[in-house]
């Protein structure tokens, strides 16, 4: 049994009438009658009776009518979710999220996103920087994040940057320092400094504040590392440390952000959006438009790898 029969029996069903059910549906009537004698032997049932006075369903034609319309109404909303997915205006997308990378725009970006294509769906993914590029290249994720100086991708994956900007002091808005418009890093130096990274991991974080102080020679106390962004967080909410986030990385109104003084490539940070290689995804694309319609206002974004 073919859609086209489900179409010619519903014809007829409606009109309960041949001649007008094949005007209607722009066929020749012997080859309507044909179509829907097929069907009846194909079930072994009679669907219709037929007499000098016209058409009338049989108790199986009824049910089969009720079967027949909720099966083309359900191939008509396929072909419309189909079309929609093309467009990139429905279906799925996995966003992976970095906490302390992503926190400073992602929120904004997948809020922007919601209100433009309302029926995509989009699942947030927890992942760590060492898992990224694995969930990356195995589709569990379609669109990841890195924040590298010098990003360097297996063959299989490719990225544009969306983000370029520059990372501040992050603390509580009752620190002796929240007063100031902008803090050095000599000021940081007998600070409880505090790191985010994930447990039995390099400690990138930790690495990049260690290395930041260390190439302008200021010695610093002991980094403290933390496992998440959102214990990060609390621990500053609470004031029991500062760190040196991306600038949008607020908590509460209890946080504050102040820009650093001193100038310098290693105090910019350059997010990249990653996903892979060969995906033609028109929702993929229009997420990255809407990534770049996020952080356009903070600096410099949208600018693509050489390939």
């Amino acid at each position: 049994m073919e859609l086209r029969h489900l179409r010619y029996f519903v014809a007829v069903a409606e009109a309960l009438n041949f001649r007008r059910a094949a005007e209607r549906l722009h066929v020749a009537q012997p080859a309507l009658s044909k179509q829907i004698q097929q069907m009846e032997d194909r079930l072994g049932v009679k669907l219709l009776h037929r007499n000098t006075g016209g058409v009338r369903l049989t108790d199986a034609g009824a049910v089969m009518l009720d079967e027949a319309r909720d099966i083309l109404e359900r191939v008509e909303m396929a072909e419309a979710a189909v079309q929609d997915a093309a467009s990139g205006s429905a279906g799925r997308l996995n966003v992976g999220n970095l906490g302390a990378i992503t926190a400073c725009f992602l929120p904004q970006a997948l809020s922007l996103f919601r209100k433009r294509y309302p029926q995509v769906e989009v699942n947030l993914i927890e992942t760590g920087v060492y898992d990224q590029l694995e969930n990356l290249q195995s589709g569990k994720v379609h669109l990841g994040f890195m924040a590298e100086r010098r990003l360097a991708l297996p063959p299989a994956l490719e990225a544009v940057e969306v983000l370029s900007t520059r990372p501040g002091v992050v603390m509580h808005g009752e620190h002796a320092l929240a007063s100031h418009p902008s803090i050095s890093l000599d000021d940081l130096a007998m600070e409880s400094l505090l790191t985010v990274g994930e447990p039995g991991r390099q400690a990138r974080h930790q690495q990049y504040l260690h290395e930041i102080f260390a190439s302008r020679g200021i010695r610093h106390r002991p980094l403290r590392r933390v496992g998440s962004f959102e214990s990060l967080m609390a621990m500053i909410e609470s004031g029991l440390g500062v760190s040196i986030l991306l600038p949008l990385a607020r908590g509460t109104d209890n946080v504050v952000y102040r820009p650093i003084k001193e100038e310098g490539e290693d105090l910019t940070a350059h997010v990249f959006a990653v996903w892979r290689r060969g995906i033609e995804s028109q929702i993929l694309q229009n997420f990255l438009s809407t990534l770049r319609s996020t952080c356009k206002g903070y600096g410099r974004s949208g600018e693509a790898l050489a390939k």
